[in-house]
């Protein structure tokens, strides 16, 4: 495994907030950490990770705009190659900064309940929102307002656009719900939807344009300490016709009482062959081709985050603290750990914008 990379705090201070210097860097291209930070606590943040250099950049946000993102920082979007989209679920708001300096470029978009955001055109954004009922709001890129809203199912998590088409994740949020929403990016309405496993969260599109959904499952639990678990229905992943809606392959990867501290998180390789998910123990592999759920982790370990490089294929897993500073762990695409360093609080995900 390559050195310990090199963490720098963005921030310095001298003395009293007068005297305060804010160390800046180019932060255009290179992958963008998601720290979630600890609920009700505002020190959620970004870091930037420079793979050329071997460097992180912690706290990048508050050093450029002199003050902190928010509550609980759900996921982060690049938009046009020299946006950012900073979507703050606790706050309820979306920070959008240029990626050059991180400096906002605009007021805070405020929003309930916000989750992911997904450039859909060349003036044109999706955002999923909220805990029950759900939206996606529909962002003008030129002037960073709401333009329109469509409602979708309860609880919409994450997107995937294939064509014209925009699909999106119905997983109740505190309610249950089991439907994939399809939206036709030209007229903003929902055309389809698709029934899947409960409680969708995470999609993928392989090399085949088949869409694979992780769902965890729907756990029910006791509403008095200590909050025994009563039934859970399996965690699923689902290889799925993208025109049709058809299931062309499914099986169970565990019960939904395993995903209490880990989400069910999963990825694509860069040849869009291999499918990486998450799971309590560790990270697991299955082909696109010929699917067959392992029981053996392809890469041990408890990790909050997964992401998959598409510039080389790596594999980044995030170890997260509520308390502390979590960890970045980079994989190559055999599983071995090849670099590793500090990040920010709860780190969950990462955006990535290669040069």
């Amino acid at each position: 495994m390559n050195a310990l990379l090199v963490a720098i705090s963005a921030t310095t201070f001298y003395g009293c907030d007068k005297d305060r210097e804010v160390l800046s860097g180019d932060y255009s291209h290179g992958v963008y950490i998601v720290n979630e930070g600890s609920f009700m606590a505002t020190n959620g943040s970004i870091s930037h990770f420079d793979p050329a250099a071997g460097m992180i950049t912690n706290g990048i946000f508050e050093a450029a705009n002199l003050r902190s993102p928010g509550d609980v920082i759900q996921s982060f979007a690049v938009v046009s190659d020299t946006s950012g989209y900073i979507i703050v679920n606790g706050s309820g708001k979306v920070e959008i900064v240029r990626l050059k300096d991180f400096k906002t470029i605009s007021e805070a978009v405020p929003v309930v309940y916000p989750r992911y955001f997904l450039q859909v055109s060349s003036d044109k954004g999706y955002l999923t929102s909220g805990s029950l009922q759900g939206w996606v709001y529909v962002f003008d890129l030129s002037s960073s307002d709401i333009e329109d809203s469509v409602m979708v199912g309860f609880g919409p998590e994450t997107m995937l656009k294939y064509g014209n088409l925009v699909y999106v994740a119905n997983s109740g949020g505190w309610s249950v719900d089991s439907t994939i929403s399809v939206l036709d990016v030209n007229s903003n309405q929902v055309t389809s939807t698709f029934y899947v496993a409960r409680v969708p969260v995470d999609m993928v599109m392989d090399s085949d344009e088949n869409i694979w959904v992780y769902s965890k499952g729907l756990a029910t639990y006791n509403t008095e300490p200590p909050y025994d678990l009563i039934s859970e229905t399996d965690a699923i992943l689902q290889k799925i016709d993208p025109a049709t809606g058809s299931t062309l392959w499914s099986q169970s990867v565990g019960k939904a009482g395993d995903y209490t501290a880990t989400p069910p998180k999963m990825a694509i390789s860069k040849e869009g062959d291999e499918i990486y998910y998450l799971r309590p123990d560790g990270v697991f592999s299955l082909s696109v081709q010929n699917p067959a759920v392992s029981l053996d982790a392809f890469i041990p370990g408890s990790y909050y985050g997964l992401e998959v490089n598409p510039g080389d294929g790596n594999i980044y897993l995030f170890e997260a603290s509520f308390t502390g500073n979590g960890t970045m762990k980079i994989f190559n695409s055999g599983g071995n750990q090849v670099q590793e360093g500090t990040v920010g609080i709860a780190p969950n995900g990462a955006a990535f914008n290669p040069e």
